[in-house]
């Protein structure tokens, strides 16, 4: 009988503590989802109310007039389109940007002995310990005097400076992990260290290269701060510049703002999800290299 209990009370607490875990990630799931549910939900909701804080589920009274303005040609041009666009063309071009320069840096650390070399891939995060705040002054004044100020080439510049060091020091875990044998090999065979760079280290490292790419891309897509001081032309803006015109000092606009934050994570959403699985190999190897 003793033997029994001492058997089933470790059974027990174990399955007490799994049910602990799965109710704690359940918590956090409703946590982080309750918000965009209530997004999708309150974008159905008519204006009055909105205003008047009666967001149900299911709606009383479902509409799609809110999706209709975003798209609807007010003042000649369908801004909120061209804002989807501007996000699109930027944040594509810091992935690529990021890939090539982090690419380079990873291989450089990971490869090359040089003075400095520990020091700078231990310290490559700690430049994520300040605000953003405190370099968008000197980001203006140096944007500034190249005349880059109100323009995409300059936004693309900081958004690839604001993820290129993480995405070097998680690419470069993933080029340390590969045998420097297999770089020998094709070098026997002729290849350059740039042929070897790009045939042999980057498709070994794709669940790196895919991570880094994305981390990029949605890290410009949510960037805030930099496009609006950045970008002066509002035809210029990126979706969240263009989201914050719906919030004036009269009013704001609701129904326009739900509807235009649900359709901003849409083509998050079709980038993402095929390459999910790779994203979380990725940073998983990632922290245990």
């Amino acid at each position: 009988m003793e033997k029994t209990n001492m058997t089933r009370f470790p059974m027990i607490r174990k399955t007490l503590g799994r049910c602990l875990i799965i109710g704690i990630v359940l918590l956090f799931l409703f946590i982080a989802l309750f918000p965009l549910f209530w997004i999708f939900i309150g974008s159905l909701h008519p204006t009055a109310d909105l205003l008047q804080a009666r967001v149900t589920f299911p709606p009383a009274h479902i509409t799609l007039d809110h999706y209709q303005t975003l798209f609807h040609a007010q003042y000649g041009v369908k801004l909120f389109v061209r804002y989807i666009k501007n996000s699109l063309m930027v944040g594509l071009s810091v992935a690529c940007l990021t890939i090539a320069i982090a690419g380079l840096g990873a291989y450089g650390l990971s490869r090359y002995r040089f003075w400095g070399s520990e020091t700078m891939s231990r310290i490559m995060l700690f430049v994520y310990v300040f605000p953003q705040s405190l370099i968008l002054v000197p980001i203006y004044v140096l944007l500034a005097h190249f005349r880059l100020i109100d323009s995409h080439f300059g936004l693309i510049i900081t958004h690839t400076a604001l993820v290129a060091p993480f995405c070097t020091w998680l690419l470069r875990s993933f080029f340390e992990a590969i045998p420097r044998e297999l770089e020998e090999a094709a070098a026997v065979e002729g290849a350059n260290w740039l042929q070897i760079l790009i045939h042999v280290l980057l498709p070994l490292a794709s669940p790196g290269v895919v991570t880094a790419g994305i981390y990029a891309l949605v890290v410009s897509w949510g960037e805030y701060m930099f496009a609006v001081n950045l970008l002066m032309s509002g035809a210029k803006w990126t979706v969240p510049a263009g989201l914050a015109t719906y919030m004036t000092e009269q009013a704001i606009e609701w129904g326009q703002l739900l509807a235009g934050t649900v359709l901003t994570a849409v083509p998050i959403l079709i980038i993402f999800l095929p390459f999910a699985k790779y994203f979380l190999r990725g940073f998983l190897e990632g922290a245990l290299k």
